[in-house]
């Protein structure tokens, strides 16, 4: 429970950073909840969390979804620890909100994952410059079918800028085919969008990625934590990282 308690604290955190990094960029406090917008044209990156239990959940939601509306955003979405809030999941239900999506959170202490381990013909570099951001967007897009407008968007100069972010590219032949970035979330590191482009994958780029991402931030950080698709879970499992807690993602159009 005490590493439950740090992921859903870091979590918070991640969702600060996230929208932070972002021209353009907001993060609101309303009725226990808290509210991150990107305020780019995708839901996957304007969200919902619970801070503590409201005292009126159905209220709660009621402001949290105004904020969406008020900035012309044709969706709502919050994501639940299941089980923590009781009272909000019956809430969001009764709200005739729909369950989008399910995840597990998986964590592992730094000190124990194994040496970062890079493929044969391939490299590993940290990203400092603008010119580099086109090789995080172009992994992106090929990786994770992003709009190009959305990459250009989110992967902006504001995170080389943020002390609390700190993003990896994998290189072969010259040309980008990964990406990983890690942010410092209280004393913990999330690791966030590890990607690699099909042709490059199933060589361990995805893992070395990872394990370089978890080491970002040295001595400042015990605990590397991530939420993986279905896809990858066994290959995070293999490195060390364990499950600790099971999400939600409730969401409904506007």
């Amino acid at each position: 429970m005490e590493i439950a308690n740090r992921i859903v604290a870091a979590g918070l955190e991640g969702e600060r950073v996230r929208a932070e990094v972002v021209e353009g960029g907001e993060v609101l406090e309303v009725a226990d909840l808290l509210v991150s917008l990107s305020n780019l044209d995708t839901p996957e990156l304007n969200g919902t969390r619970v801070i503590r239990e409201p005292a009126d959940p159905a209220a709660a939601l009621d402001a949290a979804r105004e904020i969406f509306r008020s900035r012309g955003h044709p969706f709502f979405g919050i994501e639940i620890e299941v089980g923590r809030y009781p009272v909000v999941e019956a809430a969001v239900k009764t709200a005739g909100l729909r369950r989008i999506d399910t995840s597990q959170t998986l964590a592992a202490p730094i000190s124990g994952l194994p040496a970062e381990l890079v493929p044969v013909g391939a490299e590993i570099i940290e990203v400092r410059e603008d010119r580099d951001l086109e090789a995080v967007r172009a992994v992106e897009v090929a990786a994770f079918e992003t709009p190009a407008e959305i990459a250009e968007g989110f992967v902006g100069r504001r995170m080389l800028e943020d002390e609390r972010v700190q993003m990896f590219t994998a290189w072969i032949d010259g040309e980008p085919v990964g990406e990983a970035s890690a942010y410092l979330l209280n004393d913990t590191v999330g690791i966030f969008g590890v990607g690699v482009v099909e042709s490059a994958r199933r060589r361990g780029i995805g893992a070395a990625l990872t394990l370089r991402a978890a080491r970002a931030f040295d001595d400042r950080t015990d605990l590397a934590w991530l939420s993986p698709s279905d896809m990858a879970q066994r290959m995070y499992e293999r490195l060390g990282f364990q499950p600790v807690s099971d999400w939600e993602v409730w969401a409904a159009k506007r």
